[in-house]
């Protein structure tokens, strides 16, 4: 694969911040590393690609915030067409993207927020006292700058590298009280974002809930309302996960 003259100079930069003292910090913007010294080494569990927290830190973030009260958003954002990009341009230019991606996040959103590097071609952001009005055009900022970067790669046949993200958000308490709820709305408005053409930010919306009826015995009916008075989560949150794990099985058995 080329790559022009001087596009490597952005990629070297980026993975240099990437292993060095500044990997945890997000100068002027968000924190991948919940501002530690100590943190910022590789070897205190940062990706060592991004520099920013494993995504399996997120929940207890999001805890945190719910314990308080306090109003937040939550971003979760998916590299477009990752597995092409490596194919035509290679994996240095995938690698590349990635890097580009996590120094947008840390230019395009305020202290105190944390991001995280979550699944393969995943990242959340978590944006404390923001709004999802406000997250939603954070978002968008971020999906503009990615998306207007040339990092200098071309195929063989001559085509220029193009890098998009899709982007879906929700927010507490709008959204959900549990984190994980917050997390599968945030992803439902990503999964709108990919299936209505990708390179888009959604927004979580309302769910419309069917009536509980004689699709369920009475003994379920029991269970559930046991479940919800001792948990304190609404029935209707807990249906919507049992229907989630249940289409998720199915999804993974079926070829």
């Amino acid at each position: 694969m080329d790559k022009k003259a001087g596009g490597g100079g952005k990629a070297a930069d980026r993975s240099a911040k990437a292993d060095g003292g500044d990997a945890g910090r997000m100068g002027g913007g968000v924190d991948g590393s919940r501002m530690g010294d100590d943190a910022e080494r590789p070897e205190q569990g940062l990706d060592r690609l991004t520099g920013l927290r494993p995504g399996s830190a997120m929940s207890a973030g999001m805890e945190g915030l719910i314990a308080k009260e306090a109003e937040f958003s939550l971003i979760i954002l998916d590299i477009d067409n990752l597995m092409a990009l490596n194919r035509d341009f290679g994996h240095d230019a995938g690698d590349a993207v990635f890097r580009l991606i996590a120094d947008s996040i840390r230019q395009a959103f305020p202290e105190p927020c944390e991001a995280f590097r979550d699944t393969r071609d995943q990242f959340d952001v978590l944006l404390p006292g923001i709004s999802k009005e406000r997250a939603f055009l954070l978002a968008e900022g971020l999906r503009a700058s990615v998306a207007g970067e040339d990092l200098g790669y071309a195929s063989n046949k001559g085509e220029r590298m193009a890098q998009t993200v899709s982007v879906g958000v929700a927010a507490y308490p709008e959204d959900g009280g549990r984190p994980a709820e917050l997390a599968r709305k945030a992803a439902s408005a990503l999964d709108r974002a990919k299936k209505g053409g990708r390179n888009a930010v959604c927004l979580a919306r309302e769910e419309k809930l069917l009536p509980k009826t004689s699709h369920y015995t009475q003994t379920q009916l029991e269970k559930l309302t046991a479940i919800s008075e001792r948990t304190g989560v609404a029935e209707a949150a807990l249906m919507r996960e049992a229907l989630d794990i249940l289409l998720k099985a199915y999804d993974e058995a079926m070829p």
